[in-house]
């Protein structure tokens, strides 16, 4: 179920017998020269359709725009600053409220630190509404992978493959390092971090799954 194709009243008769709500959130963000700029949202919002087919809650739209400092300066790149990104959201999830839904999921794509804290503050300070972040970077995949995950790499990369295959371009994937200028990541030439080479749409099947069965434990517990 997807909010945004409800009437108001379709709406209504779900609150009446649940008020709870799965929130995408993401970023327009280079995701190197083989993934598209949609690439957090494009996850995020298939792990939060998966999981309603699970747990029978809703999916609101999704938040397009989030909050990096390291991948800035990359055409298409769209951020917004991390007190206005707070602001909003905690305005949003109070938005929820209002019109009857009492517990907001949210399941984010990107993972800057400044933006999981941003999210993190706006939960803790929306009123009327119990809001959690379920942040699935934490996740052990250490025996699916063979790199570290962190941006457009084998993680992301295989997660593309699996549910969006007609959107990545792996003949344009480019393996770059990752290193760090104090607590930034140092650019790179095409905007990876990570080995996409060594993605595969298998990888992504398995990472898929245990995303969306960790996220639903979460959600029953």
């Amino acid at each position: 179920m997807e909010l945004a194709n409800l009437t108001w009243k379709e709406a209504e008769e779900y609150l009446k017998k649940r008020q709870d709500m799965l929130l995408p959130m993401g970023s327009v963000e280079e995701h190197g020269y083989h993934l598209p700029l949609s690439t957090d949202v494009d996850i995020a919002e298939a792990v939060c359709r998966e999981l309603s087919k699970r747990t029978g809650i809703m999916v609101a739209p999704p938040v397009w725009y989030g909050y990096s400092r390291s991948t800035r300066g990359y055409a298409g790149t769209v951020m917004a600053g991390k007190a206005e990104l707070r602001e909003y959201l905690r305005s949003l999830l109070e938005g929820f409220a209002e019109s009857g839904f009492r517990r907001v999921y949210i399941v984010s794509g990107h993972f800057s630190n400044d933006h999981l804290l941003a999210i993190e503050s706006a939960a803790r300070e929306a009123k009327d509404v119990e809001a959690r972040l379920l942040d699935f970077s934490k996740i052990d995949f250490s025996d699916i992978l063979k790199s570290k995950p962190l941006h457009a790499c084998e993680a992301e990369t295989s997660l593309m493959l699996f549910l969006h295959p007609e959107k990545v371009r792996m003949d344009l994937a480019r393996d770059e390092e990752i290193a760090y200028e104090g607590d930034m990541l140092r650019k790179t030439e095409s905007g990876v971090f990570g080995k996409p080479s060594l993605a595969t749409r298998e990888k992504g099947r398995l990472l898929f799954e245990r995303i969306v069965s960790e996220l639903e434990k979460r959600i029953k517990g």
